[in-house]
């Protein structure tokens, strides 16, 4: 991954069947958050980010949904990305972390 300033995306399909939908919520799932992270940060993985060492903030601003495809969007800072998270034009979660490279 390179240092300059620009902003990469990764897609992120969110599964339509998973264990845990029917304990959260029965009849009306939703993805929960801890998840949602463990998805994004294998994809951060994937796409050679590197490790996620240190996860500095995160926000939640909207509900997932099994079927939902997010638009990751990553834009790397002096010591951090920024991470901001888009269901179509929806943000639906944004933060800040660090990754390190074997």
């Amino acid at each position: 991954m390179s240092n300059a300033k620009t902003t990469q995306e990764l897609r992120l399909p969110i599964p339509g069947a998973h264990a845990c939908y029917a304990d959260h919520f029965p009849g009306a799932p939703l993805v929960p958050g801890a998840l949602l992270l463990k998805w994004i940060i294998a994809l951060l993985a994937n796409a050679n980010f590197g490790q996620v060492n240190y996860l500095k903030q995160v926000k939640f601003l909207a509900p997932v949904l099994p079927g939902d495809e997010l638009r990751i969007c990553i834009t790397p800072g002096t010591k951090t990305f920024t991470l901001a998270a888009y269901k179509g034009e929806t943000p639906v979660l944004k933060g800040q972390f660090e990754c390190v490279h074997d």
